[in-house]
């Protein structure tokens, strides 16, 4: 009697560690958009919360004190085309570490996109939240 117990038992484990179910991974991330910085200026309510990666270069970096003292970057994303660069609005880009990417040159930032909130205690517009930050 024990054995076919142990053996639907074990059958059992092994479909729900294979279906998943046990794992401590949380739900799967958003595949993010692919999007210009003229695209956020132009809707930004279309990309509010969402993950996106966006391509410019790099206006200016500044390292940034938050109110309790912990260190953050900022960078000015602005459009990579130099034509339109001072008619579209350039995104706010907010990293814990230090990418490598220099300013003026170009850069690809992989984030959540936020029309308006708190970063480091202080209410900002226009931003993207950094999870990876490249050279393009």
């Amino acid at each position: 009697m024990i054995q076919p117990s142990l053996t639907v038992f074990l059958s059992l484990l092994a479909l729900l560690v294979s279906s998943g179910d046990l794992s401590a991974k949380g739900p799967p991330k958003e595949l993010p958009m692919l999007v210009t910085v003229g695209d956020l200026a132009a809707e930004p309510g279309q990309y509010v919360g969402h993950r996106i990666v966006v391509t410019g270069r790099v206006r200016s970096m500044e390292m940034q004190m938050g109110r309790r003292g912990s260190e953050y970057l900022m960078l000015i994303l602005e459009e990579d085309s130099p034509a339109s660069s001072g008619t579209i609005q350039p995104v706010q880009v907010f990293s814990p570490t230090l990418p490598k990417v220099h300013e003026g040159e170009p850069a690809l930032v992989q984030g959540v996109y936020h029309k308006e909130g708190k970063q480091a205690g202080r209410v900002f517009e226009h931003f993207v939240d950094a999870e990876v930050i490249l050279r393009n």
